[in-house]
């Protein structure tokens, strides 16, 4: 080699960006600030969603020893499989509480979900750096753009870390059918814990029958065996109508759910997203890493088609985030070599940097910058959560809350699932007039809704419009706080 060739193959290589410590650290940094609001929130007795409460009622139900699933249609419904539910019985048997449990089990999970997609480039490209960039961009997108169920009591980030566990153990031997079965084993109970994340199955069986239709065809009677007996157990267990309650059908807007949904999750990230798109195409012909490429394409297809159910939130693209953090995982390590033709071009060397960066776009979208002043709320927020809740448990019952924590802490009975009911008055699978009746006689000493007028259209999803009439002509408001109105009956009934 000439001295002109070497000097040009020297500074050709000192052009390539190099993933270094110090921008690792800097960078996982960066992700783990945007943690410390949703973490620090699990710790106060507060609804941080919807689900909480409605969680908290159904497990305790099984602790209670009662069935989840004893009838087609009622005013209580479990659209979710029993396992979720029955762990997190078990685990209230050494804990003796429930809010807390789950919420420490949500976080857990996600720093599991974080640590395998570390795992799996570790496993596809051998970069250790290239690794742990991907897990903390991982936790730093559901930290900023998912923040909501980061630390809920929600079962879909405990399935997500078996979906990636199942992904984990696939690519660790594709050809051995033994491991093939593992891995149908895996995604049969991930999917008994939250049956929605379709993309992981479909991306596996995708890739597998590129690879071996024989293979393919044994990891599908696999998962089905084992998805027949799961359903064995959860029929036994949960009830006869296990699912009825699971397909039970809700009403469905696809525009509605592109604009509030999907815009509302992929915009902030559209960066990302697109960088990650651009590296989906160039890994599709590669057999080994095209697999980051398949759960992408499924994650946004069964993403966006899920999206159009009424209730649907952030979590339908809880796939599409893992695909991100992998396929940009798998260009930071690439950077270094010459797979891509960009790599001589100096902008090129901050990649990591711009990337950590862009978790300031979807932390603004979700009001999350000021991280003071959020912290600073959370006191406050739980002084009159435990005010509502000293408030209810003075009045007269049966009662009936949108926020169902509420009412779980004020000790009332588990009498309606505002959303659950309403899609099935909605999809004509549940009278409304049993109900209706009793809030027209003023039957219930308190309800209590999120919003500060009944007739608000944004409650359409938990409270029908008859519903909503009712209460505004039988009810009056009592208390009023910045979360909550409480009513109470214009008569005694």
């Amino acid at each position: 080699m000439t001295e002109l060739a070497r000097k040009g193959a020297v500074n050709e290589t000192r052009s390539q960006p190099k993933l270094t410590i110090a921008t690792v650290f800097g960078c996982a940094l960066f992700a783990a600030l945007w943690t410390i609001y949703p973490f620090a929130r699990s710790t106060f007795r507060l609804q941080v969603g919807y689900n909480e409460g409605w969680n908290i009622y159904t497990t305790q139900r099984l602790v209670h020893h009662l069935q989840l699933y004893p009838e087609a249609y009622g005013w209580q419904s479990v659209n979710y499989p029993i396992l979720s539910f029955a762990l997190l019985a078990l685990l209230h048997r050494l804990t003796h509480e429930y809010l807390f449990t789950a919420r420490v089990v949500s976080l857990l999970s996600l720093l599991a979900s974080c640590t395998l997609c570390g795992i799996l480039i570790r496993q596809l490209s051998g970069s250790r750096l290239a690794a742990i960039l991907s897990a903390f961009l991982c936790l730093g997108i559901f930290s900023t753009d998912a923040d909501q169920y980061v630390g809920m009591d929600d079962p879909q980030l405990l399935a997500q870390t078996f979906f990636l566990l199942a992904l984990s153990v696939y690519l660790r031997d594709r050809r051995s059918l033994s491991n093939l079965a593992l891995t149908a084993a895996l995604v049969v109970f991930a999917a008994s814990i939250k049956h929605n994340m379709l993309e992981f199955p479909l991306a596996i069986l995708c890739d597998l029958s590129l690879l071996s239709w024989r293979r393919a065809l044994w990891f599908t009677a696999c998962a089905s065996a084992f998805a027949s007996f799961s359903l064995a157990l959860n029929l036994h267990f949960g009830g006869p109508y296990f699912l009825a309650q699971l397909l039970a059908p809700r009403v469905y807007d696809l525009p509605h759910g592109l604009q509030a949904v999907a815009l509302g999750v992929l915009l902030p990230l559209i960066a990302p997203l697109a960088l990650a798109i651009v590296v989906a195409a160039k890994l599709r012909i590669d057999p080994r890493r095209r697999i980051a490429a398949l759960l992408l394409a499924f994650s946004l297809l069964i993403g966006t088609l899920f999206a159009g159910g009424r209730g649907v939130s952030t979590n339908t693209y809880f796939g599409t985030m893992i695909a991100i953090s992998l396929l940009l995982g798998l260009f930071l390590s690439d950077l270094e070599g010459t797979a891509w033709i960009w790599t001589n071009y100096r902008i090129l060397k901050y990649t990591p940097q711009i990337l950590f960066a862009w978790l300031l776009v979807p932390a603004g979208c979700n009001g999350l910058l000021n991280l003071a002043h959020l912290l600073g709320q959370l006191g406050e927020r739980q002084r009159r959560f435990t005010q509502e809740t000293a408030f209810l448990k003075q009045q007269p019952s049966p009662q009936l809350c949108e926020d169902l924590l509420l009412c779980f802490y004020a000790g009332q009975p588990y009498l309606y699932d505002p959303f659950n009911a309403t899609r099935l008055i909605q999809t004509r699978k549940l009278d409304p007039q049993p109900f209706l009746q009793k809030l027209n006689q003023g039957s219930f000493g308190i309800i209590q809704l999120d919003q500060h007028e009944p007739d608000d259209t944004s409650q359409a999803d938990r409270f029908p419009a008859s519903f909503r009439t009712a209460i505004a002509h039988h009810y009056h408001p009592v208390l009023t706080t910045p979360e909550a109105v409480f009513y109470e009956p214009n008569t005694s009934p």
